[in-house]
């Protein structure tokens, strides 16, 4: 049964996707058949590990490349942390290709559409499936391309074609310092195993020195697959793709690898002190997400800040010491994050996919099951009990009081308070009072029960029932490793009243009337403030112009100059260069015996002459 689910899981994947593109050429129905069956099987195969894995890792190697001394193995790992992301990824990406049947059911191009997500899929579960860092960065690899490719799935977009694009380079400069940090893990301890590697940190057989870099490399790579600073502008350029594409990169799999691959390194993090980078950037990352989402004003930009805000929040639990409540967030995230991007998905199709949320209102009676299952979502994103997102956020937040420095306790509290005013203020603009755009009005249509709310019903139910097991998801994520919860007291009591007042003052302002933000709003000061949020405080314009004028006008031009005016000049010379050797040694063809033999005696003399010079400097 195991070896049975493990090939399902690492070759199904992508032959489902070859199927997937080969069977839409018949016929537009059958790729979606494909990959709700094949997506099945995934989530079957996991759940297989899951309840035969009786607490000893899978472990199976395997030497993908031999060349002399030179050995690049490609094993399986498969442990509690494993199958806690396979099942993410599997059971999210299930339910994001159900619901796929009707938000991308009209596009003349669905087998290319699931052979992606296939594909996709696919590069999660070898990503979090081996347990070499070679394998995991073919998987890591995967997931870029597949992102790139589903991003611009409307190529003939010039929005979503530039969106897959900069997600591509974005990703491919973390990238380039994962490649570095294998190179150096290969110098320095002469494996790629990550188990292995952990051991090694902590019985200190590395260098503190040069660890601290690799893990400051590896954590590089991660900072631009889960949308950190400063390599975040293109989660949310990414929201030019389809809002199912946005549930999987946001819940199921891409932007969790980067959380994934610093908690599956987490003793070597922890011996090298990286884990204090990771802590502050993950702070500053959290308050940054937060706090622009307070005023965008597209339905998915928000909720994209708000990805960057909560992944942070995961990032700085393991930066703090806490590898149980970075995953336990890490886990809630994903879910609760993928009910409301695909909540946000029901929305759009309703609307006719208006994303603007000042353009909607009043949808709670088109569509109240939505309503209620996007408000489920969005009272575990803010942290409201009884729901999932409350437990690990408080968790998160016990650990930064007790072992975070100032700064990243400030931010890091900060941005997770601020998470119930911007999901406050989405959920209030799309479903109370009247419709904003009378073009709208009458012309809106519920979604299909099977299709569309099916799904998120699943998903609301899970997001309230797995609170109860928060508990022992913890357990068997440390897999029997032990971990101090810290307990702050009050801190519940604390956490509740900063929402309770931020909730009020957010409802506050919506009865009495959004003209009241737009007066505020055009206030010189608040101009200035909203368009610094608006814009993600301008991270991607001085991206983009440091890559124009640095790299662009000055290194590369420059680079450019040197192989026009020297290395062509250089390759050029060789002709003329030739020619005059040529004439130089046609000089001495004369026909001439007496010639040759004078040249002869020359050459002869010169060699006897640095033989002695030599024989003397002996």
């Amino acid at each position: 049964m195991v070896s049975s689910a493990l090939f399902i899981l690492l070759v199904f994947p992508f032959l489902g996707a070859i199927l997937a593109y080969a069977s839409g050429k018949k016929d537009s129905k059958y790729p979606f058949w494909v990959a709700e069956i094949i997506g099945g099987l995934f989530f079957l195969a996991s759940i297989i590990l899951y309840f035969s894995y009786d607490g000893k890792p899978i472990d199976i190697s395997y030497t993908w490349i031999s060349y002399g001394d030179l050995e690049l193995p490609f094993g399986i790992y498969i442990d509690h942390l494993s199958i806690t992301m396979l099942l993410i990824a599997t059971g999210l990406g299930w339910v994001d290709i159900h619901f796929a049947h009707d938000y991308m059911g009209e596009e003349p191009d669905q087998g290319r559409y699931y052979s992606k997500v296939l594909f996709f899929i696919g590069g999660m579960i070898l990503l979090v499936t081996t347990k070499d860092l070679i394998g995991a960065f073919v998987g890591w690899e995967f997931m870029g391309l597949a992102s790139y490719a589903l991003i611009s799935f409307w190529y003939y977009k010039p929005a979503a074609a530039s969106a897959g694009m900069q997600a591509f380079l974005y990703t491919r400069f973390g990238d380039i310092f994962i490649l570095a940090a294998i190179a150096l893990l290969m110098y320095y301890t002469g494996t790629l195993n990550l188990v292995e590697l952990n051991e090694i940190a902590t019985n200190g057989q590395i260098d503190k020195t040069a660890g601290f870099v690799i893990a400051l490399f590896i954590f590089m790579g991660a900072i631009g697959k889960s949308g950190q600073f400063p390599l975040y502008p293109w989660l949310m350029n990414a929201m030019e793709g389809p809002t199912t594409v946005s549930a999987l990169i946001h819940g199921a799999t891409m932007v969790n690898s980067g959380i994934y691959i610093v908690a599956r390194m987490f003793d070597f993090f922890e011996y090298t002190g990286a884990l204090v980078v990771v802590a502050n950037v993950a702070a500053l990352s959290a308050f940054i997400g937060a706090s622009s989402a307070l005023v965008q004003k597209e339905i998915k930009k928000i909720l994209a800040y708000s990805t960057m805000s909560h992944l942070s929040i995961a990032f700085v639990g393991l930066g703090v010491g806490s590898l149980a409540a970075g995953m336990l967030h890490l886990v809630n995230h994903a879910i609760f994050k993928a009910l409301l991007f695909l909540s946000a998905g029901a929305v759009i199709y309703i609307a006719h996919h208006v994303k603007d949320a000042w353009k909607l209102g009043g949808l709670i009676k088109t569509a109240p099951f939505v309503a209620l299952f996007m408000a489920v979502g969005s009272l575990s994103l803010a942290g409201v009990p009884p729901f999932s997102g409350f437990f690990s956020k408080e968790m998160v937040i016990g650990s930064v009081i007790a072992h975070g420095s100032p700064f990243v306790k400030v931010f890091a509290t900060i941005a997770a308070l601020l998470s119930i005013a911007y999901i406050t203020r989405l959920w209030l603009l799309i479903f109370v009072g009247e419709t904003r755009n009378q073009e709208l009005e009458g012309h809106m249509h519920s979604p299909s029960n099977f299709w569309m709310r099916a799904p998120l019903g699943v998903l609301a139910f899970i997001t309230l029932a797995i609170s109860i097991w928060q508990t022992d998801i913890v357990h068997y994520i440390l897999d029997g490793k032990e971990e101090v919860e810290p307990h702050i007291a009050g801190l519940t009591v604390l956490m509740l009243s900063g929402m309770a007042v931020i909730f009020a003052i957010v409802v506050a302002t919506y009865v009495k009337g959004l003209g009241l933000l737009e007066k505020m709003s055009n206030h010189p000061f608040m101009k200035i403030i909203h368009q610094v949020l608006f814009n993600g405080y301008y991270v991607e314009r001085m991206i983009t112009w440091i890559s124009q004028n640095i790299v662009v006008e000055s290194i590369a031009k420059s680079a450019r100059w040197v192989d026009t005016n020297v290395i062509d000049w250089l390759v050029n010379a060789t002709v003329p260069a030739s020619k005059g050797v040529h004439k130089s040694f046609k000089i001495g063809h004369t026909g001439q015996i007496g010639s040759y033999m004078g040249q002869y005696v020359i050459g002869v003399a010169i060699m006897v002459v640095m033989i002695l010079v030599m024989t003397k400097g002996l």
